[in-house]
């Protein structure tokens, strides 16, 4: 006989030992686990090799996603990653997640726990996943493009146009002065200079921030990725950042 779950498609029992004690398959992914026959006549079993979350991730049977009714770091990591890729509704909220996707190996929560407990400093409480440093303008989510960075770094590297305005990243226009004011707020040197073009103001911070930048790297060196380390000694600020 063939009894639907409600979530994930219908499966089939291939062994019975008593109503605490079912196994079952599922039909499209032939997934099997053991179940119970109330969980059978609820449809509350679940197919961990479907894609469940957000249409394309997929939780596996390797790893709990939770402990004592909380979510695992790694867990909540991975499924935010996700929501950022594919939920739409997040996504008119952060335009800038628009197009972004996630690798087929980073879709598994199995393969996305592994890779993140291999990293450097993975039991910190204050790293991020990165996926913008190694690739500037990257949009997909890897084990090739991304790196766990602690919170300093990773606000140095966000991109805000509407912070920003109209003129070039680190620079703003002085109306009294009529001259453009370069500024850089993540270095002690916050107010840079006064200008009297735009570019020259922005390779005044250009110059700065990729100093600071240096900075933060030796800072850090040894506490993160070799690869994140490299591309902050690296980094090259653009006017189209």
């Amino acid at each position: 006989k063939t009894f639907s779950s409600n979530n994930f498609g219908d499966f089939i029992v291939v062994d019975y030992v008593n109503s605490n004690n079912i196994t079952i398959k599922f039909i499209d992914t032939n997934y099997i686990c053991k179940t119970r026959r109330i969980d059978i006549i609820r449809g509350s079993v679940k197919d961990r090799h479907k894609p469940s979350i957000y249409g394309v991730g997929i939780v596996g049977d390797k790893y709990p996603t939770s402990k004592h009714g909380k979510d695992l770091k790694e867990y909540k990591i991975w499924r935010g990653i996700l929501q950022r890729c594919y939920d739409l509704r997040f996504q008119e909220k952060r335009k800038t997640y628009k197009d972004c996707t996630v690798s087929e190996n980073f879709k598994s929560y199995e393969y996305f726990y592994d890779w993140f407990n291999s990293q450097t400093n993975s039991l910190e409480k204050d790293y991020h996943v990165d996926k913008d440093l190694l690739i500037k303008g990257n949009k997909v989510y890897s084990e090739d493009t991304c790196v766990l960075l602690p919170s300093d770094i990773n606000a140095l590297l966000v991109k805000s146009d509407k912070t920003r305005g109209e003129h070039l990243i680190g620079v703003s226009f002085h109306k009294k002065l009529n001259k453009f004011s370069a500024q850089c707020n993540s270095s002690l040197s916050k107010h840079i200079g006064y200008f009297n073009t735009e570019i020259e103001a922005f390779n005044a911070y250009k110059q700065v921030k990729e100093n600071y930048l240096k900075e933060v790297a030796e800072k850090w060196k040894g506490k993160i990725d070799e690869r994140a380390y490299n591309a902050l000694m690296s980094y090259e600020v653009e006017t189209t950042d």
